[in-house]
């Protein structure tokens, strides 16, 4: 048990080393506090994941968690030289949109599943941590639009052909 623990201390050394903006700001709750950064986060994540578990709006933060801390780090990719960082964050924001819209239509199961937004926000931060993101994208969604592209562009097309005939009908009205 104590490999483990200090396994994930160290792990979060490695994050407050990788993003010193939260390392910047945990330190300033550190000194604050007089804890640990370490203590600190793992006091966090202890809190966060009894409050996923069990407590009131836990979706709500399960969606902020999977969604703010992301878009800060797509901010940071699409303001750095690096690409790579870039098609990381775009990689993510597809298996995002994607599970969001298999979360929509299956939401009446998954709200039977005990402990869903933990769950839930353990995987979104896989995703971000663990280049789960890529692993799906790769294994699942790439291939499926690779074999549906073609018919997926024709709709696009002729979505585009309705809502150009509508632009077409109000503008038209809005003239007469």
């Amino acid at each position: 048990m104590a490999a483990h623990v200090e396994k994930f201390r160290k792990s979060i050394e490695e994050f407050l080393v990788k993003y010193p903006a939260v390392d910047e700001l945990v330190g300033k709750a550190s000194n604050a506090t007089k804890v640990s950064k370490v203590n600190l986060i793992m006091g966090v994540i202890g809190f966060t994941a009894v409050w996923l578990a069990i407590g009131y709006g836990a979706p709500f933060l399960c969606d902020f968690i999977g969604f703010v801390f992301p878009a800060y780090l797509s901010f940071k990719a699409v303001e750095s030289a690096d690409t790579r960082d870039d098609t990381q964050w775009l990689t993510y924001w597809i298996v995002y949109s994607y599970f969001g819209i298999l979360e929509f239509f299956s939401d009446y199961l998954l709200f039977w599943i005990p402990f869903y937004s933990l769950i839930k926000c353990a995987f979104l931060l896989w995703m971000v941590n663990y280049n789960g993101a890529s692993l799906i994208y790769t294994r699942f969604i790439r291939p499926f639009l690779a074999e549906k592209e073609a018919q997926i562009d024709e709709i696009v097309d002729q979505v585009e052909d309705v809502a150009d005939q509508i632009d077409d009908f109000v503008q038209h009205d809005k003239d007469a």
